[in-house]
């Protein structure tokens, strides 16, 4: 036994054996274990391979997925759109309408756009509507 065990065991009361069990839990309480960094980022890492788990291997998937990281959504859009449809595996439809999903506008940043559009248009109907005295 070190110094410092010594120290710590010497500080901590003896719970006492006629107490209850709750009793001397709530003596001391249990600290939950310390994450390290690297295995907290383990564990929030996809797991090694090619492919996401998700993700069919086909090889019109992957030049989609390609053209989207290359930033060309056009290409993208059609060509996901189009598969999608015609696709005759039901992974793959998923695996497209997923990469549509990606590319389209936030539902909330649509409705805020057409909400401040409108409230433009109010304003600028009241200003015209209303008259003004000359000077």
């Amino acid at each position: 036994m070190t110094d410092t065990e010594q120290a710590d065991t010497d500080a901590r009361p003896e719970p006492d054996p006629g107490s209850p069990p709750d009793a001397q839990a709530d003596a001391e309480p249990q600290r939950p274990p310390k994450m390290r960094g690297k295995r907290r980022d383990e564990k929030a890492a996809p797991p090694p391979g090619d492919a996401a788990p998700a993700r069919p291997r086909d090889p019109e998937i992957e030049r989609l997925e390609e053209a989207f990281e290359r930033g060309d959504y056009a290409l993208v859009r059609a060509e996901a759109g189009r598969l999608a449809k015609e696709a005759e595996r039901d992974e793959i439809r998923r695996a497209a309408r997923a990469l549509l999903r990606r590319i389209d506008p936030d539902p909330l940043a649509v409705v805020l756009l057409v909400a401040a559009m409108a409230l433009l248009a109010f304003l600028a109907l009241w200003y015209w509507s209303h008259g003004h005295a000359a000077p």
